[in-house]
């Protein structure tokens, strides 16, 4: 609470006699008043420096979120986040949303068990091991899961520098090399865009060069990925993952 003067209303003056109090120093007031005057002044400059220089705070600034350089990087806020896994059993069909191929595209290849495009939702897709090199090829379909509605063209090149910055080449030091521009195509008849890159690898016992990596987003409802990844050089892989690709379906009604 306020704090009050002592002493209360109506206190007594000086007694009979006594001499009459001393006129106050104006000298002094002014001085005193200047002074104060200055510091405040100095303080309202000082407070305009430091806001209009945030960084004297030594504060950091915040990263760039502008498409064009994070989509080309793939840097984490633009590759969207996990959405919901798949529960959907491998049969005669592999299947993700309006997605799905025929399982017997893609002979003696197994289920895998965990997501390429870790930032999408419903993924699932086939595996084939590389004997001797502990690396695998994989065709995978799912739905993207970006924060923001984007094109199929914008899509497709993200989905590739994520793929490239995410856990499954992490220890392999990757480099992105021969982005593609978005290429038009159909998918049973469905407007798509179409992206390849080679994505290089390098670690010890590693005879591999890396991986030609395929992407291709779909303008469906809602809208869905293909991806594949073979190794460099390997053309009976990559006829695999074409065979794949050439028997995609789109359901209409999803």
């Amino acid at each position: 609470m306020p704090g009050g003067r002592p002493g209360g209303y109506g206190g007594p003056g000086p007694g009979f006699g006594e001499p009459a109090p001393k006129p106050p120093n104006r000298a002094l007031w002014w001085a005193v008043g200047g002074a104060v005057v200055l510091v405040l002044a100095v303080m309202v400059t000082a407070a305009v420096v430091v806001v209009r220089n945030p960084a004297s705070q030594g504060t950091r600034a915040a990263p760039s979120t502008s498409t064009g350089a994070s989509a080309r990087s793939g840097a984490a806020a633009d590759c969207g986040s996990p959405g919901e896994s798949s529960t959907t059993p491998v049969t005669e069909r592999v299947v993700a949303g309006p997605l799905s191929f025929p399982r017997s595209a893609a002979p003696g290849w197994t289920q895998n068990g965990y997501v390429i495009f870790a930032e999408s939702a419903l993924g699932v897709g086939l595996k084939q091991s590389i004997a001797g090199q502990g690396w695998q090829a994989h065709v995978e379909i799912g739905l993207t899961h970006f924060g923001t509605k984007i094109s199929s063209a914008e899509a497709s090149r993200r989905v590739i520098g994520c793929m490239a910055a995410g856990t499954g080449y992490a220890r392999y030091s990757p480099r992105v090399e021969a982005l593609t521009e978005p290429e038009a195509v159909r998918v049973d008849g469905v407007p798509a865009h179409r992206v390849t890159a080679r994505i290089l690898v390098s670690k010890s016992g590693l005879s591999l060069a890396g991986d030609v990596v395929t992407v291709v987003v779909i303008d469906s409802a809602p809208q869905a990925y293909f991806e594949s990844d073979t190794p460099i050089g390997d053309t009976a892989l990559a006829a695999v993952a074409q065979q794949v690709f050439e028997q995609l379906k789109v359901a209409r009604d999803v």
